[in-house]
């Protein structure tokens, strides 16, 4: 069975690119486009392997408010942050070490999520 993954993107067009991309290398792929709706979906599923989640997201709260949501309530999901802003990205670190800064390819974000996650 494949490594189930969310996708928490608010930008409609990077989170569909994104996720297509992983799907075809193999992955189940959820998504979200905010946090407040990765958390709906997070409560849904119990499966998911990886968060990959978008730090500056409008609604309730951020990519790193969600990260510690997720460590605190689904300690097995692991979390994969990204931002293009230098200053989200030195709290994302603080908040998760694994970080990826935007904008990014498609072939690094599966690296990154393969060396979190066993295909």
């Amino acid at each position: 069975m494949p490594a189930r993954l969310l996708i928490a993107e608010d930008d409609a067009f990077i989170r569909a690119m994104i996720a297509e991309f992983l799907r075809d290398s193999g992955f189940d792929v959820l998504e979200a486009e905010n946090a407040d709706e990765a958390v709906t979906v997070l409560e849904k599923e119990n499966d998911i392997s990886l968060l990959f989640s978008d730090v500056k997201m409008p609604g309730s709260m951020d990519g790193c408010d969600l990260a510690r949501q997720v460590r605190a309530r689904w300690p097995a999901t692991r979390v994969l942050l990204t931002s293009g802003y230098s200053s989200a990205l030195a709290e994302a670190r603080s908040t998760e070490g694994a970080v990826l800064s935007k904008p990014y390819r498609p072939l690094s974000v599966l690296a990154a999520i393969l060396s979190i996650v066993e295909p």
